[in-house]
């Protein structure tokens, strides 16, 4: 873009290269937290759940239970896919959850078998169950009720499916989502560059020296900041993430295009077609205020009164024209 010694075409041109910068930065501070995660990585030993509830009763910690029979099942949900089961160490009887597959590799071995998870809190129906459950094989005078589950099982319950994310864990996800973004970043930032070189390649030497010309005629050159867009004499310079010079008299149809959230206008563009049946939005802006409606309005109305051949408005009419305009051109 520096080829047109302009300054809000330089300015543009530094904000794709600051993609650029933020990119590679984003991708070095990702392989750093990567790396880091890999070697530096600690073995976390889980606590025994007993100790867990009676010293620090909390969600998502990593716990353990040495059980010495197989589990007892009492209750699914969620289509079968998981399932609660009574298991007991040496001293203990505690709730635990798991599906079919975890279950599996328990019985095929023999006991005692540590089982480790992820603590959560059991919720009240799955205290109702277990309750009854054990009430079905009590008599009727030493029935239990559900506020004695805490006493028995203690208020946490262990996922044999889960284990709790660590630091380590953490920071090896942001490493990779921060290498994530970078990577898209780098390829806006590609396809920018390559959209803006070839759109230099398609201009001769004589537009090209007529666009920095234009552009550079105080008097007929408007440039509409929050628009990021030229209208000059005879072209609109669209730079919004691109360099794209469109000339006024090859616009056969022109529209608005709103955007609404909750039934609001928010944002508004102006939609382009030329003689090449190419498509072009140009004027992407918040059109929240009175002082943005009215540079958006100025800047659709010197469009229309550069070219008194444009088709304007998205109508049916105008639809069936610009059909008719492009076979014509096609044939």
């Amino acid at each position: 873009m520096k080829y047109f010694e302009n300054k809000n075409i330089e300015k543009a041109y530094q904000k794709i290269l600051n993609v650029l910068y933020v990119s590679l930065f984003l991708l070095a501070l990702g392989i750093v937290l990567f790396g880091y995660s890999i070697f530096k990585s600690e073995e976390v030993k889980p606590t025994l759940l007993d100790d867990i509830i009676v010293n620090n009763p909390v969600e998502n910690a990593y716990g353990y239970i040495d059980i010495i029979s197989e589990p007892v099942l009492f209750a699914e949900y969620g289509e079968g896919e998981k399932k609660a089961y009574f298991v007991e160490d040496e001293e203990y009887l505690y709730v635990v959850e798991m599906n079919d597959q975890k279950y599996n590799e328990i019985v095929s071995k023999e006991y005692p078998v540590r089982v480790e998870g992820s603590t959560v809190w059991a919720d009240d129906d799955l205290k109702e169950i277990a309750i009854e459950t054990l009430n079905e094989s009590l008599d009727s005078e030493n029935q239990l009720l559900v506020s004695d589950y805490d006493d028995i099982f203690g208020p946490l319950t262990l996922d044999l499916n889960t284990t709790p994310l660590f630091m380590n864990d953490w920071i090896l996800i942001i490493g990779l989502v921060l290498g994530v973004i970078a990577l898209i970043l780098l390829l806006a930032f590609f396809l920018s560059k390559i959209r803006y070189q070839r759109s230099l390649k398609k201009m001769s030497f004589e537009e090209k020296e007529k666009i920095k010309k234009e552009i550079n005629d105080e008097k007929k050159a408007f440039y509409y900041k929050k628009a990021n867009m030229y209208l000059t004499e005879n072209y609109i310079i669209n730079l919004a993430n691109r360099f794209e010079a469109i000339p006024y008299k090859d616009i056969v149809w022109m529209y608005p295009y709103t955007l609404r959230y909750y039934g609001m206008k928010t944002y508004q563009s102006i939609m382009l077609v030329t003689k090449d049946k190419k498509n072009h939005t140009v004027c992407y802006m918040n059109v929240l205020t009175k002082t943005n409606k009215e540079i958006y309005q100025e800047i659709y109305e010197t469009i229309l009164n550069k070219n008194s051949k444009i088709l304007n408005g998205f109508t049916k009419e105008n639809k069936e024209k610009m059909k008719e305009i492009t076979s014509k051109k096609a044939s």
